[in-house]
């Protein structure tokens, strides 16, 4: 996506569909403690994915596809990308979708597809998913967290109720979905083809990469620690936790995905110096 995005001709309109295996993707401002499960995705071997551009979390799985528009910026409007998608779903594929006031895809008032953008000097893309017959059990397993207590200066998602195209349309797939947006983005772009643009395919496989130095550079990139956690917006979490000895408040203070400082409250005084001893202690953690 970076590359396709960055090392293009800024007056090219590409379109890019994909899926992938599970994986949680957060937007480029979010924090991960407040939108995923970070502990169960870690412990079932689920990515955590920050991308690029901004806008909500959301779950990846092989019932859900992913479709990007690349274009010149001075072609770009927030509404215009989803338009299409909804346009191929109604004529290619008999479904009843429309664009909701966040640009968001919808049936019957629950969404089936996200949006989220990115405008950078000429370019700009609008990128979004789609939910075909992803697993709606794992999005709520895996997103749904309760930290009231955590705030943070990041972008917060909006939850909106979700379902997927199979639930109007028991024939609807990957494939034909990926063949009705295809069909008409080239309709619907036919003018720009006959002006002297060509048409053309790219499959992006193991291949595709390898022969691409970038984008195997650009994948590594997005693996890193100090990409997923360390571009998380500054936050605090309070909580409290009734030990044996003592009831605790406790207040973490984070930068860069690395706690700062902590403050351990017990309500015996008796143990003050021990709550000391532990906020030195899980301090020193971070500066080792």
């Amino acid at each position: 996506m970076k590359r396709l995005f960055q090392d293009t001709n800024p007056q090219e309109i590409i379109l890019f569909l994909w899926r992938n295996n599970s994986c949680a993707v957060i937007g480029r401002n979010q924090n991960p403690w407040k939108e995923c499960n970070v502990r169960l995705l870690k412990n079932h071997d689920i990515p955590l994915i920050r991308r690029k551009s901004g806008g909500g979390t959301v779950f990846h799985d092989i019932g859900n596809t992913n479709y990007t528009l690349i274009m010149p910026r001075i072609d770009f409007t927030r509404k215009h990308t989803a338009e299409l998608v909804v346009r191929a779903l109604k004529t290619r594929l008999n479904i009843p979708a429309y664009v909701t006031e966040r640009h968001d895809i919808a049936v019957n008032g629950l969404k089936v597809s996200g949006s989220a953008f990115k405008l950078v000097m000429r370019r700009a893309y609008h990128h979004g998913t789609m939910l075909i017959d992803t697993d709606l059990d794992k999005i709520k397993r895996y997103l749904n967290v309760e930290k009231e207590n955590l705030i943070t200066k990041g972008v917060e998602s909006v939850p909106s109720p979700v379902t997927k195209l199979r639930a109007y349309s028991s024939t609807v797939s990957h494939e034909s979905f990926c063949e009705a947006v295809k069909e008409y983005f080239t309709e619907y772009y036919c003018d720009y083809v006959n002006n002297g643009s060509s048409e053309s395919v790219i499959i992006v496989d193991e291949e595709y990469i390898s022969k691409n130095p970038k984008v195997t550079e650009y994948r590594e990139e997005f693996k890193t620690w100090e990409w997923i956690y360390g571009q998380t917006p500054d936050f605090t979490h309070k909580f409290e936790k009734e030990f044996e000895w003592s009831h605790v408040k406790a207040l973490f203070e984070s930068k860069n995905g690395i706690i700062t400082a902590v403050t351990l409250t017990p309500s015996n005084i008796k143990y003050y110096n021990l709550a000391n001893a532990l906020e030195d202690a899980l301090e020193a953690l971070n500066r080792s």
